[in-house]
Order: structure tokens, then sequence, then C-alpha cells
């Protein structure tokens, strides 16, 4: 159990990371200023997100009654969906911690530890080798687009400069406020709060996406392991009961990462949800922006679309991958030799094939099945929005 929590810690790394960042942790604070430094962190950071939000409906309320052009309001939608999204996702964080953390704990108890045969062994590497580079990248391109934002206004205004204009520093995004924002400490604040909220929102979509990454890599891992389980289960010399038992185990391994894939589907249902509806519109109107809009904001606004395709890709990558895995069982307990066995290991061996034939998937809200061919749509459809936009776009 140490050697297993290590192993599947050392993976979940950047993610705690993240979670540190906005006041979460699967485990108690060791003390009480650990325990009030915490909830301070999370108040704030669900503060102001929350307004966040909210000063985007404002001002995009405003912006539809005195400007409803095409130009002017799809530039505010973007933001204001990863908004939403992150919303969605630290509540989810938030109010499922307890049961992640038991989720973790219980893999711990069917993770592969040493001693495992090299084939064996070579997956498992070559599993975790790959989590951690996507991990490195995801963290890397999400952070690096929020600092874009947070200091494009910068940029511009040295470009303001050089160019012999009226030089001014703006604001990371636009929003609503109760006073005026153009005075001098006024200003200085609100760009203080959008670089906070933002972060904010950034470490909420890290945390909650590499989260969801690694336990479902960590569930194709032990279902690859499971297959090459069966495929040798007759290569070597046994009796008819070992053989049962080696079947009879298998099938229960089998049972126990199906009931563990579902309780972390449910865990994930809302989040994964609210991901497939706005991720369409996110994409869409980042791309109106930088193909027709804003050439300065163009390196923020690509990271902005790279995050945002790899933010789902991640996604229904690890969705697929666990459709897939768990039909490869079926393949495997047919390629086992059963031939070799008695009758009972037979049957036992086709009520696995039967089960595995019946697809375990992550789901959002039970509406769609999170896999390649669910991205493939998304993407479509993020593509119509835009030629839809740029018809009106054009017509003006």
């Amino acid at each position: 159990m140490e050697e297993s929590k290590k192993e599947i810690d050392k993976s979940l790394m950047l993610t705690k990371f993240c979670m540190r960042r906005i006041g979460l942790s699967f485990k108690a604070p060791k003390s009480t200023s650990d325990y009030v430094l915490q909830k301070m962190m999370f108040i704030m950071t669900i503060s102001s997100m929350c307004y966040h939000v909210f000063g985007d409906i404002i001002y995009i309320s405003l912006t539809l009654f005195n400007s409803p052009r095409v130009e002017d309001v799809v530039p505010l939608f973007h933001t204001f969906g990863y908004g939403i999204m992150s919303i969605a996702k630290v509540f989810v964080l938030w109010y499922k911690k307890d049961e992640f953390g038991s989720l973790i704990e219980e893999l711990g108890t069917i993770w592969p530890v040493p001693p495992l045969d090299d084939d064996a062994q070579t997956i498992k590497d070559k599993s975790i080798a790959a989590l951690r580079i996507a991990h490195q990248w995801y963290f890397v391109v999400n952070v690096a687009g929020v600092w874009f934002y947070n200091l494009t206004p910068i940029g511009i205004y040295f470009y303001q400069l050089w160019q012999g204009q009226d030089a001014r520093v703006g604001y990371v995004w636009v929003s609503w406020y109760p006073f005026d924002k153009h005075k001098p400490i006024a200003h200085v604040a609100v760009y203080i709060f959008e670089m906070f909220s933002g972060q904010s929102c950034v470490w909420i979509m890290i945390g909650t996406d590499l989260l969801f990454s690694a336990m479902a890599s960590h569930i194709c891992l032990l279902l690859r392991l499971l297959q090459k389980r069966l495929e040798s289960l007759a290569s070597s010399a046994r009796t008819n009961e070992e053989y049962y038992q080696e079947i009879v185990a298998n099938i229960k391994l089998h049972q126990r990462l199906i009931t563990y894939c579902n309780d972390l589907e449910e865990a994930f249902s809302v989040s994964n949800l609210i991901n497939i509806v706005l991720s369409s519109v996110n994409i869409c109107c980042v791309v109106f922006v930088i193909v027709l809009l804003e050439p300065l904001l163009v390196i923020s606004s690509k990271l902005f679309f790279a995050s945002a395709l790899l933010q789902v890709g991640l996604i229904c990558l690890y969705g697929d991958s666990i459709l897939h895995a768990n039909a490869d069982i079926a393949s495997s307990a047919y390629n086992s030799g059963w031939y070799q066995t008695e009758p009972r290991c037979r049957r036992a061996l086709l009520f696995l094939i039967i089960r595995a034939q019946k697809p375990i998937a992550f789901t959002a809200m039970k509406f769609t099945t999170i896999s390649l061919v669910t991205y493939s749509s998304i993407l479509t459809r993020s593509y119509s929005y835009f030629a839809l936009l740029y018809t009106i776009y054009s017509d003006h």
C-alpha cells in the first residue's frame, strides 16, 4: 500500500499543486493556521470567480442593449464561458472532495506494484510516462495562456508607446464594475483582481482535468494489465482448479474496475456536461476573434484556443481509451486458450466476455458518451457556429 500510494501521489503531483492554489486538498490540514489559510484562499477564489462571471453577464447585457453588433458581443463570450466552466468544476471538486479521496485510496488497493513481469512493467512504465508528458504539456500551455492574457495590456501599452500613440494600460478583459475603474488606484486594483481571477480559473481547470485524466489513465492501465493476464492464462501448466481460481480472480478485478469507473463517471458527470455544452461556443468565439478582430491579441488568443482544444480533447481522449480498453477485454478472454480448460472455466470466461461487451464509459449526465467521436462533434459544431457568425459579420 505504501508503494502504491507513492506512485499514485506522484502521478497526481500537478493536480494537487493546482488544488492547493485554490484552497482545496484531499487531506485534512495539519494545523489550525493551515486550515484558516486554506479556507481564506478558497473563499477568495470562489468570490473572485463569481464576481468575474457576474460582471461579464452585466457587461454582455449592456453591450447587447447599446450595441448589439456581432463584433462587439462575440469577443466577450469565451472568457465568460471559461468562467462558467471553472465555477462548475470547482463546485465538483469541493462537493466531491471526500469521494475523490476515497477513490484514490481505493485505487491503491488494486494498483500494480513490483514484482511484475517484464511485459507488465513495460506497460505500466509507458502508461505513467505518457500521462506525465500529457500533464506537463497541458499545465504549461494553460499557464502560459493565462499569463499572456495577463501581460497583453502591458505589451499593448509599450507597443503604443513605440508607435508614438496615446498609450494607456488596459485591462485583462472587459467587465462591469460598480465604480469608475479608470481612476489610478481603482485601475491597479481591477488589474490585480482580473489577474487573480483568471489565474484561479486556470488552476481549477488544470486541477480538475488532470485529476480526471490521471484516474482514467490508471483505469486504462489496469484494464490493459488485465488483458495481458487473460491472454497468458493458459500459457503455463496448471491444474483445472488453478485455472478456475485465476479466471475468478480476473472476473472480480474486472468487476471492481467497472464499479470504480462508474463511481468516477458519476462524480464528473455534471462538469463533463457543462464542458461539452460550452466548449463549442468557447472555441467558436475565440476563433472569430483570432481570424477577424484583434491581431494585437493574436498570441494570447491562440494560446486560449490551444488550451480550449487541449482541455476538451484530453477528456475525450481518455474517455475513448476507457471504451476501447474494456472492449479489448473480451478479445483477450477469447484468445486466452480457453479450449485447454474444463467446461466450468469456459463458462466463467463466457461470463467475462459477455460482460466486457457491454461498454463502460464516461458520459455527460447520460446525454452523450465522452469519446473522440464526441470531440469530433464539438469541433464540427464550433465550425458551424463560426460560419454563422462570419456570415452575420460579413453582411454588416
